[in-house]
């Protein structure tokens, strides 16, 4: 018989009680972790893109939003797409100044109908839209994805983070720069998406004939003139026009290829004013860790500016400049203007004209940088005069490829293009930095950029290492087995 506490020193009594009060602490802990849970609300994104994350872009831009945000969601009540509920909530998670929320169109049509005006029909479902004050902007969903060509719709990339956070900094940020692209000479418009891009970065884009350039003049709401190469020579009154507006504190994006029709006079004397002119050869890259597939698909570097400091930080440095000419310098420039590269070829680039020629190497006749030369591949050019008594400055960027507002290399290296163009163009307007956010890619999808070394590398390690790899793993077996 056990004694007074024989029972406290029976192991099933001990064990069963340690048991129970481990169970016990289980249960006060599972409930207090679920408390905590709700208190703070806190998820973890474990996707690859962190598609339900907002990167560090948008949470520093955010954090110092002073304005009321209200962004909404239309969608029909119980559809809404789970990925945007949950983007929105990180938003008002952000900063209490932005409110989210949603509304049914078939419940709402008055709200829904008084931001259709800009849209041709009625605003899609799982369309956001935007409001501060009398500002707002519509994003729909055909903003928010891109598609793959030839893959009937697969999606290639979404950009719901970029699309909201840029159109909250539109809404707050007041006053838009007008940008006018040039045209008349057979100049090449400028595609929609890059138009789109740009009105998304709180620009209004316009065009501009030759004939009215002439007859009036640059419009007084230009702010920024946009100008590519002609298929032939401007008008002198044209070239002049051009010039009047640059040196009374003009803004202006230069865009160029190649001038393999001869040279032409007009064009060439606005761009001489400023001391440069465009080449009339082709840059061909041999650094094969800065070009892609061919020579003439360049991957340039960035010089540092404060144009190119936000597309740095992104950690997305990759352009693609095909078929591009160099910036060169006349020797003729006045004292008071300054020419800063922004995009610069590798010391071992070379220019051909002789574009019949199919090797990649140089060859007598192309004209070689040599002794670490860089060619410069993009340009800000600065004029700073007093006169009057005031302080005039003339901004200018020159481009020597129009793959950076092509579409085309949009398929490639994504957004990287046109976010330079857009810092080119805040730079150019005085505005602060943009807000330079990737799109993300869903699961599944990862688009992979390879510059030629790099290909190079795996194709030797598959094609050639691999094989031997498995053929000596299998001599190996082999023998062992024969010697055992």
């Amino acid at each position: 018989m056990l004694g007074k506490f024989g029972i406290l020193r029976d192991k099933r009594f001990r064990y069963g009680t340690f048991s129970t009060a481990m169970m016990l602490f289980a249960f006060i802990l599972f409930v207090l972790v679920n408390l905590l849970s709700g208190e703070f609300n806190r998820a973890w994104d474990l996707t690859d893109e962190n598609l339900f994350t907002l990167s560090a872009q948008s949470h520093r831009f955010l954090e110092t939003l002073e304005q009321d945000v209200t962004v909404t969601l239309i969608a029909p009540t119980g559809a809404e797409d789970p990925l945007l509920s949950a983007l929105l909530e990180e938003y008002a998670s952000t900063n209490s100044r932005i409110t989210v929320g949603s509304r049914d169109p078939l419940l709402s049509p008055g709200f829904v109908q008084q931001f259709s005006a800009d849209l041709d029909g009625a605003i899609p479902n799982q369309s956001i839209i935007v409001q501060s004050g009398t500002q707002y902007r519509v994003i729909t969903p055909d903003m928010m994805i891109t598609l793959q060509h030839n893959q009937r719709g697969r999606i290639a990339s979404v950009n719901f983070e970029r699309q909201i956070t840029t159109s909250i900094h539109a809404v707050t940020q007041g006053e838009v720069a007008v940008a006018y692209k040039v045209l008349g000479s057979g100049e090449t418009p400028l595609e929609p998406s890059f138009i789109s891009f740009m009105e998304s970065e709180n620009f209004i884009i316009r065009s501009i004939d030759a004939i009215t350039i002439i007859r009036d003049g640059i419009p007084q709401d230009a702010d920024i003139l946009l100008l590519s190469t002609p298929q032939w020579d401007w008008p002198a009154e044209k070239a002049d026009r051009i010039l009047a507006f640059l040196e009374d504190e003009g803004l202006a994006m230069m865009v160029f290829d190649p001038q393999f029709g001869g040279r032409m006079p007009n064009f060439d004397r606005v761009l001489a004013s400023y001391g440069i002119r465009i080449s009339d050869y082709v840059l061909m890259e041999t650094d094969q860790r800065h070009h892609v597939m061919l020579p003439m698909f360049l991957i340039p570097q960035l010089w540092p500016h404060e144009i190119n400091l936000p597309l740095a930080a992104t950690g997305r440095m990759t352009l693609l400049m095909r078929f591009a000419a160099a910036i060169e310098q006349t020797g003729l420039m006045r004292t008071t203007t300054s020419v800063e590269p922004l995009l610069i070829t590798t010391g071992n680039a070379f220019g051909r004209t002789n574009m019949q020629l199919e090797s990649p190497l140089f060859h007598p006749g192309d004209d070689y940088g040599g002794d670490g030369a860089h060619f410069v591949l993009a340009a800000a050019i600065t004029e700073s005069v007093f006169t009057a008594g005031r302080s005039m400055e003339t901004r200018i960027v020159v481009v020597g490829s129009s793959d950076v507002w092509s579409p085309s290399a949009r398929e490639v290296v994504g957004d990287n293009n046109f976010m330079f163009a857009a810092g080119a163009m805040r730079w150019l307007a005085g505005q602060g930095p943009g807000l330079f956010i990737p799109t993300r890619t869903p699961p599944g999808v990862h688009p992979l950029m390879l510059n030629q070394f790099q290909a190079n590398m795996i194709a030797g390690f598959s094609m050639g290492l691999l094989p031997l790899l498995t053929l000596a793993a299998g001599v190996f077996v082999w023998y062992r087995r024969r010697h055992s």
